[in-house]
């Protein structure tokens, strides 16, 4: 990340936080791009290749309630970038996921705020947080994270733009990469999930 710019930066630049939708991503490790997709529910025949710009020219056809995806890898873990609906941040959508030895972490709010930040690990959910200076958590394992969080605090602001760039970089230590402008402009895939999968 550039100097002065921080990771609520890009999702800006790109218009991923939306003032209705919010924003929701996941990450997850263990599976290459096409099995994520496989385990979200997408349908596989609806896949396209494109960047963040072709996404609505290849999903035009989807149903105004299905879900759209671009998926890619970004180091050595895949992310799923949700660009509409939110399954990706469901509990059992990130159990499936990260089944088999693999590991999810997934990221969302919506227009109310409601942010959150799920850690899964092998089908099970260890974490979920939110983004407030307590930092309210659950799960089996409520301090799963805590080896990546030195340094890093949560401040009680209306702005939640600040915590929300510090989410980001926890997610970017725990994967190794976050979602920047390189990810964003190269080609991926991007899926419609029907309506009713989960």
């Amino acid at each position: 990340m550039s100097e002065g710019r921080t990771h609520y930066d890009v999702l800006d630049e790109y218009g991923l936080d939306d003032d209705y939708f919010g924003f929701h991503a996941a990450w997850v490790e263990g599976v290459d791009a096409h099995e994520a997709a496989r385990r979200m529910r997408a349908d596989l025949d609806t896949a396209a290749e494109c960047n963040i710009h072709d996404v609505h020219e290849h999903t035009g056809d989807a149903g105004e309630r299905d879900g759209v995806v671009l998926i890619g890898q970004a180091g050595s873990w895949v992310l799923i970038l949700q660009l509409r609906g939110w399954d990706c941040l469901r509990d059992r959508a990130l159990s499936i996921v990260s089944s088999g030895g693999g590991r999810a972490v997934a990221i969302g709010w919506n227009a109310d705020g409601d942010e959150q930040l799920i850690y899964a690990s092998d089908g099970r959910i260890l974490t979920y947080m939110d983004f407030s200076p307590s930092s309210r958590r659950g799960g089996a394992n409520r301090h799963a994270l805590d080896g990546y969080l030195d340094g890093l605090s949560f401040v009680d602001s209306p702005d939640t733009e600040a915590n929300i760039a510090t989410a980001l970089i926890l997610i970017e230590r725990i994967t190794g990469r976050g979602l920047d402008q390189e990810w964003l402009e190269s080609s991926n895939t991007c899926y419609v999930i029907p309506d009713g999968s989960w």
